[in-house]
């Protein structure tokens, strides 16, 4: 068990180590000169020179590879660099955002679960019934509308129409609402339609049959027995929500003017602040690892299969 929990942890130290190779280099070779943004941002023309010197001080002079493991080293020890916009710390700009960002991630999470955990568990019950064919329809269109279309036209009908909650920022308690709802029925779109489809499968089993003609109550069979059976699935699919709503976060924070990390990091975008941008693509690579490597060894735990291979 410890060689395979060794083994799995070099895998996950390889990958990562991957991910920050692919982040680099994807945003060192964006067009433009950062030397030159500085700057132009600093109110200075640049010449040949200034753009030189500035180089040098940047280190951006150096091979690619040597600026990599520079980056890498200073990144291991939490630092991520200076803003090219107002030259702060860009770890303590994430830092500052990420509150905001996982109360955002944690209630959208709950929404996810709890609405895909109730609908799924309602329509096994009652599988011929309206409402659970209802339930599918509705749930096949969801997965196919791009989340920022629900943010639209709840901030059409909640916020401006009923003028119920906030249409955007983080003023009051309720400003929350309207961005995890928009996150968490996403999610809840995914994970209703694999869950759903998993427990009807698992009541279609052999000995769930044969104990249903045995008089066990379908209520029992669902939630004790086709629970159980699916249970792997549903964790495999909710690491992947999670991982999803991280990444829909970007438009959904933008959207609803959310102060977190997704609108930084669009924010730096469009200023050009490669610092800031590397340092949320790497954040949210690690955080989607890391949040995988923790399903399987939630898969580990509830599932015998997974623990002997």
């Amino acid at each position: 068990m410890t060689a395979v929990l060794l083994r799995r942890a070099a895998e996950l130290l390889l990958t990562l180590l991957v991910v920050s190779v692919l982040v680099f280099l994807l945003t060192s070779l964006a067009p433009g000169d950062p030397a030159e943004e500085i700057l132009r941002r600093g109110g200075i023309q640049p010449s040949a020179r200034s753009v030189a010197v500035l180089r040098a001080e940047l280190g951006l002079d150096q091979p690619l590879f040597t600026q990599y493991l520079r980056w890498l080293l200073a990144v291991l020890r939490g630092d991520f660099g200076h803003s090219y916009t107002d030259r702060s710390p860009v770890a303590a700009e994430i830092l500052s955002r990420v509150p905001a960002t996982l109360r955002l991630a944690g209630a959208a999470a709950l929404i996810s679960v709890t609405l895909a955990a109730l609908v799924s568990v309602r329509a096994a019950f009652r599988p011929r019934a309206p409402g659970s064919r209802a339930v599918a329809l509705v749930t096949v269109a969801m997965t196919g509308v791009p989340p920022y279309i629900v943010g639209i036209l709840l901030i059409s009908i909640v916020a401006v129409g009923l003028r119920a909650l906030p249409t955007g920022g983080d003023g009051s308690p309720g400003a929350v609402v309207l961005p995890a709802l928009t996150l968490g029925l996403a999610g809840a779109a995914t994970l209703l339609r694999l869950l759903r489809a998993d427990l009807a499968q698992s009541l279609r089993l052999p000995f769930i049959k044969l104990a249903a003609a045995k008089g066990l109550r379908r209520r029992r069979a669902v939630m004790v027995h086709a629970l159980r059976v699916a249970a792997p699935n549903a964790i495999t699919a909710t690491g992947m929500v999670l991982a999803d709503l991280l990444a829909g976060a970007v438009v959904v924070e933008t959207l609803f003017s959310w102060p977190g990390v997704g609108q930084l990091a669009v924010s730096a975008i469009r200023q050009r602040d490669l610092p800031i941008v590397q340092a949320y693509v790497l954040v949210t690579a690690v955080t989607t690892v890391l949040v995988l490597a923790l399903v399987e060894l939630c898969l580990a735990a509830v599932d015998p299969r997974v623990r002997r291979r």
